[in-house]
């Protein structure tokens, strides 16, 4: 699949991957910061952004789409980091293709499986709940971008969930439409929360991993895991923020990112 991206500088490769509901906008402003040592590409994942959509939105799936992003810029190794869903689909392509990875920087997610529950609800977002309730969203009722505005912000009266939905929704010929696939992500949430299963193949990759610490996706028990599959890795926590941590905390987190890659 041909993915919608953005590039930003010039240097040693970075590749970095949003999460779930996330686009490559989002990581802008940290694509202009490391592009002063690096070449940073923000691909928009499939059913994401302004990529393609696709009946099939798997780990597996989405590494491939790595391997043809970077094989059609003749890229043949980088740095990889990835956020939540875009963290998992690093280690997947690790497993897959680890003589393409230098480095990978993995944000706020495990390999480990995650389960929610209501405790995990309380810092995290429902994506079954908020992707049942947008199949019933009509996109066809509002005309402009007014109406739509107060037809999301009647609907989903959290501010942040009514600003995330808003830069999933875009205007063409007239019309709004979802830039995400509601069908396929929903299709596809088990798929999204499953185990990365990781071989001696990725043993010698050296990795950071960033979690925030009021994350519901940090879990010390992962630590125990992580070191046996990936010996050469870092776990960092950065107190005081929760799973978006390159919009809660920006300035740290490239930091840490500096930090890793020197």
């Amino acid at each position: 699949m041909k993915l919608f991206y953005r590039e930003y500088g010039k240097g040693e490769p970075i590749i970095i991957t949003h999460g779930l509901f996330g686009m490559s906008d989002n990581w802008i402003p940290i694509a202009k910061k490391l592009a002063e040592n690096f070449k940073v590409y923000l691909p928009d994942m499939r059913n994401h952004g302004n990529s393609p959509h696709s009946e099939i939105h798997t780990y597996d799936a989405m590494s491939n789409d790595i391997l043809e992003f970077i094989e059609d810029r003749n890229i043949k190794n980088a740095i990889f980091a990835g956020h939540s869903m875009g963290g998992k689909a690093v280690l997947q392509f690790a497993e897959k293709f680890p003589e393409r990875v230098t480095k990978m920087i993995i944000i706020d997610i495990s390999p480990e499986k995650y389960i929610p529950d209501e405790k995990f609800f309380k810092k995290a977002l429902n994506h079954k709940l908020l992707l049942e309730k947008l199949k019933t969203v009509n996109l066809e009722l509002p005309d402009n971008r007014k109406e739509l505005n107060e037809l999301i912000t009647l609907e989903f009266q959290n501010p942040f969930i009514s600003q995330l939905i808003l830069k999933n929704i875009r205007k063409n010929n007239e019309r709004f439409y979802w830039k995400i696939n509601i069908a396929a992500l929903y299709k596809h949430l088990y798929e999204m929360q499953r185990k990365i299963k990781l071989t001696e193949k990725v043993k010698d990759i050296k990795t950071l991993f960033i979690f925030g610490g009021n994350s519901p996706y940090f879990n010390k028990n992962d630590k125990v895991y992580i070191k046996t599959v990936l010996p050469k890795s870092e776990i960092k926590i950065i107190p005081d923020v929760g799973h978006l941590i390159h919009i809660e905390n920006e300035n740290e987190l490239i930091k840490r990112i500096f930090s890793f890659t020197d």
